[in-house]
């Protein structure tokens, strides 16, 4: 199915074909299902003492930002920072409360130190990577206000798009959804003799859909027990924490990672105008060759790479991702058609 780790509770509601021919399953082949079929785990190795290559601060905060027009939104919220070790191993996306982006390579040691200052228990589960049970984000190792747990592990996964999000129990879904969540994306040798787009353009997306009150502030679980069993669907959809998500983009090919952040919703994910999605990766990581799709089905924490080159379109086009209309089983309601990101093609 769709990811190996991180079942995380019921909170994520089923979990359904990745990229196939029928919106369900059916015509999904076993390489676009990544590093998930079978095989034997990588096993961490004994750490000895000493320093890691990398050595983070990342805190869990209440803070209030501006999403919408008007009245800050209250949020909890990631905020790292590097001890030691290169800079890059963390991005900051612009104008966003979500949590910074890890940048990492395969093998390299890492530290974390998480300090807690939410009035409720939390710990960090790092969504996809194999480590060693303390290192999991088990919810027996949670931590109170004014506590600190320190991660300490080596990078054991082939290059792919990961994330971390808290692990309490009982109190997952409602963390994630007032914005505690982040990227941990992993390279290795293997992915950059590829020549993919990097830097600037290798973008990061993280969709979600979430429900604001009057006065701004994030709205969850209102229909009591019937949310709880079918799951929680918000009425605005953000990307990057961002409304109306727009991108400007040069005339080059550009690697998107998308991750579905969303608690419950599934997205049916197509370029308005009709175009494949090139679809390049999955969960486990980069697929064998690129498959050309007509859309994409992406659950609650899946992830999905995508190729695409803004060259074949004149200057000043303007692009949509959409979701597309479809049924979902498991209780899950209906996904109206909408559109989480637009882009503008520029000189470049």
């Amino acid at each position: 199915m769709g990811f190996c780790r991180g079942c995380c509770g019921g909170w994520w509601g089923p979990v359904v074909a990745l990229v196939g021919q029928s919106e369900w399953g059916g015509g999904a082949h076993d390489s676009l299902r990544g590093g998930c079929q079978g095989g034997t785990a990588p096993k961490e190795p004994t750490l000895p003492p000493g320093n890691p290559d990398v050595e983070i601060a990342l805190r869990a905060v209440v803070d209030e930002v501006p999403i919408l027009s008007g009245k800050p939104t209250k949020v909890w919220r990631f905020q790292g920072e590097v001890l030691n070790g290169p800079a890059e191993a963390l991005q900051t996306l612009p104008d966003t409360y979500l949590g910074p982006v890890f940048r990492l390579r395969k093998g390299q040691r890492v530290r974390v130190h998480f300090s807690h200052e939410l009035s409720e228990v939390s710990i960090v589960h790092w969504h996809g990577l194999h480590v060693a049970e303390v290192n999991d984000g088990h919810p027996r190792y949670a931590i109170g206000k004014g506590e600190t747990y320190t991660y300490d592990f080596v990078v054991l996964d082939r290059a792919a798009t990961y994330w971390f999000h808290p692990h309490p129990h009982g109190r997952t879904g409602p963390q994630v959804y007032h914005g505690m969540a982040g990227l941990f994306l992993v390279s290795d040798d293997e992915e950059e003799t590829l020549g993919l787009p990097s830097g600037a353009y290798d973008v990061p997306l993280v969709i979600q859909d979430r429900r604001f009150d009057a006065q701004n502030q994030l709205v969850y679980l209102t229909n009591g027990m019937m949310d709880q069993m079918v799951g929680f669907l918000g009425d605005r959809i953000l990307v990057n924490g961002q409304p109306d998500f727009t991108l400007s983009v040069a005339t080059r090919p550009y690697r998107l990672r998308l991750l579905n952040g969303s608690n419950a919703r599934i997205y049916k994910l197509a370029w308005e105008d009709g175009t494949p999605l090139t679809v390049i990766g999955t969960d486990g990581g980069l697929l064998e060759q690129p498959v050309e799709k007509a859309f994409v089905t992406l659950a609650s924490a899946q992830r999905v790479e995508l190729w695409v080159d803004f060259s074949r379109y004149p200057v000043g086009t303007k692009l949509r991702l959409l979701s597309q209309p479809h049924g979902a089983p498991g209780g899950m309601r209906s996904v109206s058609r909408c559109s989480p990101c637009r882009w503008t093609v520029k000189s470049g």
